[in-house]
């Protein structure tokens, strides 16, 4: 997962640079692909993990690399206009990189639930506890129907204050 997540972006930045396209086309297949896949394969809590690091990965991979390839050349104020430029050359492929994410949340999710009502679990309840109940059905009480009956029962029957007042 931690492959697919740093590894495409990086790969897509540096094949970028070595075609002479920078932040190109290979480096957004990289990145989307990268994420996307990284949000498939992950599980339930590491999807969120992929869809809010994803921006930061493909500036740090698109920032690097162009760094490397002009080292020489960006230095002081060179080097803050480049970096602006990165950050905005960078953006709608962090955009397609975090749409990518969710989406792929979102069919990972649908296809859980699917999978879940087809083996008649509910999706919403923990696997272990499942487990649990089936092995050692609780018995559940209805704790305000209990203290109902209980009031019921003694609404009428005098107290030991009221019986020394009846007297």
């Amino acid at each position: 997962m931690l492959l697919a997540a740093v590894g495409l972006p990086l790969a897509g930045a540096v094949a970028g640079e070595l075609a002479g396209h920078g932040g190109g086309p290979l480096f957004a297949a990289g990145a989307v692909l990268g994420t996307g896949g990284a949000a498939l394969l992950c599980g339930r809590a590491g999807r969120w993990w992929v869809v809010i690091a994803a921006p930061p990965v493909v500036l740090a991979a698109r920032a690097g690399t162009a760094y490397l390839a002009d080292r020489d050349g960006l230095q002081g104020r060179a080097l803050v206009s480049a970096a602006v430029r990165w950050v905005v050359g960078a953006f709608p492929v962090m955009a397609a990189a975090v749409v990518a994410a969710l989406l792929a949340v979102v069919v990972r999710v649908v296809l859980d639930r699917r999978a879940d009502r087809r083996a008649g679990r509910h999706p919403d309840r923990h696997p272990d506890r499942r487990a649990d109940r089936r092995a050692a059905p609780a018995r559940r009480t209805d704790h305000r129907t209990a203290r109902r009956t209980d009031r019921r029962r003694t609404a009428g029957a005098p107290t030991p204050a009221r019986r020394s007042h009846r007297g």
